[in-house]
């Protein structure tokens, strides 16, 4: 209505509200959009995210089947190569044990020839060897003689052996008596034999004493024998 030149603006509270209306429609569908949105894409990352999480549990799996495999190829690999380095140290003893004892056999069979074939060698008695080694206890010395008899071998030698040790004490010249030396100082060395015989035994050496040689005496005793021999040998360091 105008009244003049004025205009009355006639106020209608219903589209006011219809507009409210409208407008709180249209952000509860774009909500409910953006959601149903949202939910989908969200569910399809899950579906990623799980298939690819499958297939990592899965390589995982595999790698560690794989890692175990090779833990046991390995192990069957360090035992084999233990075995066979074993079996290697066991040749090389056994090689090294039949050299020694070939060693030993030719020793013999050369010492066994020198009593039958000794080539150009003086026929008789002789000391094939004088052994001394450091004994059982302090002090104490083992003795080996190896007596022998060359080329004459029809009939048996005998006699009795002599020893004594040539030495130091209180820087002066001494000889000991091996008899005196020994254990049971009553006993005499004797000798009998046709090709060889080993004459063995243990002394003790006083602590004051430095020894520095050794005499050996064969003495025959009977009628034909063969004369006496002596034999010095140095004493071992």
């Amino acid at each position: 209505m105008e009244t003049g030149n004025r205009k009355i603006l006639v106020y209608q509270p219903v589209y006011v509200w219809l507009g409210i209306a409208v407008a709180m429609l249209l952000l509860v569908a774009a909500a409910y959009l953006l959601f149903e949105s949202g939910k989908y894409h969200a569910g399809a990352g899950l579906e990623k995210l799980a298939r690819q999480r499958g297939e990592l549990e899965q390589r995982v799996a595999e790698l560690q089947e794989e890692n175990l495999s090779l833990r046991e190829q390995t192990a069957v690999s360090q035992r084999s190569s233990e075995i066979d380095r074993r079996a290697s140290l066991d040749v090389r003893r056994e090689f090294a044990g039949l050299q020694d004892e070939l060693l030993e056999v030719r020793k013999e069979l050369d010492f066994y020839r020198g009593i039958v074939s000794p080539g150009d060698v003086k026929p008789g008695l002789r000391i094939q060897s004088v052994q001394l080694e450091p004994g059982s206890a302090s002090g104490s010395v083992f003795y080996q003689l190896t007596l022998t008899q060359v080329k004459r071998n029809e009939r048996y030698v005998r006699g009795i052996i002599e020893m004594e040790v040539e030495g130091l004490e209180d820087g002066k010249s001494k000889v000991l008596l091996f008899k005196k030396l020994a254990e049971d100082n009553s006993k005499v060395l004797n000798y009998k034999f046709r090709y060889f015989q080993n004459v063995e035994g243990e002394i003790w050496i006083p602590p004051e004493f430095e020894p520095k040689k050794v005499r050996v005496r064969l003495k025959p005793q009977g009628k034909g024998q063969p004369p006496a021999i002596e034999e010095v040998v140095d004493w071992p360091t």
